[in-house]
């Protein structure tokens, strides 16, 4: 990629900003484009050029490549993205390549942050419930007391009742145990 490919790819992410941005992040992102299109001599017609190309998108979890993968899918439709493998090792890189235009990058960067923080409040409620239905606890004399933290959070009924409605749609499994308890 040339410096002027970088420099308009750059550019590109400024105007996208600059045409959805709201409030003040939408003016601050026009005056920021306006200077620099005078600084290197780029017009209107230079940042409209929609090429697309290879923007990647660091992940941390499985889920979080999934949920990259259904963005791109979303936005794109199939076939534009994909994973990274190291040129040396052979071993995947927790990145994903999406072939895409700036603009279109800037969307899928940003559902991501919002739909990936989201998904881990879900994440949270899921794990509370699965607890609940196996019953994963301690018998009551190896109990240790709840904590201030863990008493309030339980006042929460809202929380509850979706704790609640996601152990009725689970299934509870249970593990035979491989060994006899000694008497």
């Amino acid at each position: 990629m040339t410096e002027r490919e970088r420099l308009l790819e750059k550019l590109g992410k400024v105007k996208a900003m600059a045409d959805r941005g709201e409030g003040g992040e939408k003016e601050s992102a026009e005056r920021t484009l306006a200077a620099l299109m005078k600084r290197y001599g780029i017009t209107e017609e230079d940042l409209e050029d929609t090429k697309a190309t290879i923007h990647w998108i660091r992940y941390k979890t499985d889920w979080e490549r999934r949920l990259l993968g259904q963005l791109a899918y979303m936005h794109l439709g199939t076939g534009h993205s994909f994973g990274c493998m190291g040129q040396y090792t052979g071993r995947s890189r927790k990145k994903v390549g999406i072939k895409c235009t700036a603009a279109q990058y800037i969307e899928i960067e940003a559902d991501f942050a919002f739909y990936n923080e989201a998904m881990k409040e879900e994440m949270e409620l899921f794990y509370s419930a699965f607890l609940q239905k196996n019953r994963l606890f301690p018998p009551p004399e190896l109990a240790a007391e709840p904590t201030e933290a863990e008493k309030e959070e339980w006042e929460d009924m809202e929380r509850m009742w979706k704790i609640h409605s996601m152990m009725n749609g689970m299934d509870r499994h249970t593990r035979h145990k491989a060994l006899e308890a000694a008497e």
